[in-house]
Parts: structure tokens; sequence; C-alpha cells
């Protein structure tokens, strides 16, 4: 074989290679975003209940005074803590078009942590910073024909 060809076919097997690794973590995000799907609700807060909607990528949040549609992407390999970034879409003016870094994690099927700040650097550890970083522990509503 000459030069040429090896150096092309193993070229093809690093693409293969490569695009196989994607498919893979596409696999892995995917089945993250399932884990999310459904509805979550926060401890109360004034006013009552914030609830979080998980639909595929997309999250819409609705507090007793303000509501939001965010678009969430997710990197569950990121270390020491899962990636996500919620991408606001819809909300009153002061927080449209902005994007907020945090971290997750499941805590069984029926508990997520959620750990963010609405501007700057992505959290480093789940600990609560006065309005600079949030901690929140969300628990997934049963459906009505799921038992308490």
């Amino acid at each position: 074989m000459n030069s040429r060809l090896i150096r092309t076919s193993l070229t093809l097997s690093a693409l293969v290679a490569t695009a196989a690794s994607a498919r893979g973590e596409d696999a892995a995000i995917e089945a993250e975003f399932k884990k999310l799907d459904g509805e979550w609700t926060a401890p109360a807060m004034a006013g009552g209940d914030v609830v979080y909607r998980f639909k595929g990528k997309k999250l819409e949040i609705d507090t007793p005074s303000r509501s939001y549609t965010m678009t969430i992407t997710l990197d569950p390999k990121a270390k020491p803590d899962k990636a996500i970034d919620f991408k606001i879409d819809e909300a009153p003016e002061d927080a449209k078009g902005k994007t907020s870094k945090g971290i997750y994690k499941l805590e069984g099927d029926d508990t997520l942590v959620l750990c963010f700040r609405g501007e700057g650097e992505r959290p480093s550890k789940f600990e609560e910073s006065g309005f600079e970083q949030i901690l929140t522990k969300l628990k997934r509503k049963k459906k009505a024909t799921e038992k308490p």
C-alpha cells in the first residue's frame, strides 16, 4: 500500500470513530433530558409554589409573580458536577435574552438540585450565596395516575 492510501484510510477511520463518539454523547444527553422531563415544584415562596416544567430542551417556570420560558443545554459529563445552562427566551424585559449558568444533580427519581447564577461564571459547588448564586431543591410532581 502506498503512504497516501494509508493516510486516507487512517483519516476515514478517525472520522468514523469521531462520529460514533458524537452519537454516543448525543444519546447520553438525550437520556439526561428524558430524566428531567415532567413537572417539578420548588418549596413555596411568598405567594405560592414555583413550578418547573421540563419539556425536552425547553423549560417553563411559573412563579407567583413571573413566568419564564427557556432553552436549556446540558453537559452531563462536566466535572466536578453536571452543567446546565438556561437561555431565557420569554420573560420580563430585565431577564429576556440572558443566559444563566448552573450545575445540577438528580437524587433518585424525584429530587432535582439546581445551583445557578443569574449572570457570570458557573457555580463551583452546591451552595447558596445571597442573590448571586441560587440553590434550589425541586421535587417531581406526581402524575394523577401515580401513587404518592
